[in-house]
């Protein structure tokens, strides 16, 4: 295969370090590198391997107000290509705030004493995958839900996810 797949943009997040080392997975960055090889593989994907169709935040620029400035340009990206493909990778941690009921994805800034400010809604992402009308759109959401070291236990309702987001296919699998 030697011609681009142009139509093709991807936001891949790896937090790997955070601000708070109890909530670092370094090994969150090799993943998203390995998927960013993959889409770039003019023998795979083929994606171009330019910001202008690959992004990968990882690290310290792995923060909130980071991952929303991406999410609005994929959103951009779909407005403006009508056959958008539209990957978006997350792996680091997640958890759940009892007092508010809310689900979160944890970047680099996040902050534990005020989690509610800091953290990545679901909520919040869920708007922003809604506002992002690409033909295809594919989500991968790769935590650990945990509370630091401390394993919660977690349960997601697939229906509610679908029907919140119109279109999404989970699989999960526990250790």
């Amino acid at each position: 295969m030697s011609d681009l797949f142009t139509h093709g943009y991807a936001l891949l997040i790896g937090v790997g370090n955070t601000a708070d080392p109890g909530y670092s997975l370094p090994e969150t960055v090799t993943d998203a590198e390995a998927l960013k090889d993959v889409l770039t593989d003019a023998n795979f994907c083929a994606y171009p391997n330019t910001p202008d169709h690959v992004r990968l935040l990882k690290n310290q620029g792995a923060t909130r107000s980071a991952i929303l400035e991406d999410l609005d340009w994929l959103k951009g990206c779909a407005d403006a290509d009508p056959e958008a493909t539209i990957v978006i990778y997350y792996s680091g941690h997640g958890g759940f705030h009892d007092a508010s009921n809310a689900y979160y994805l944890v970047q680099h800034d996040f902050n534990e004493q005020a989690i509610l400010q800091t953290a990545l809604l679901a909520e919040t992402l869920n708007e922003k995958l809604r506002n992002i009308k690409a033909k295809r759109l594919w989500v991968i959401i790769d935590i650990v839900i945990s509370n630091k070291n401390e394993t919660l236990s977690c349960t997601i309702s697939a229906n509610n996810l679908i029907k919140r987001c119109g279109r999404m296919r989970i699989h999960y699998s526990s250790l």
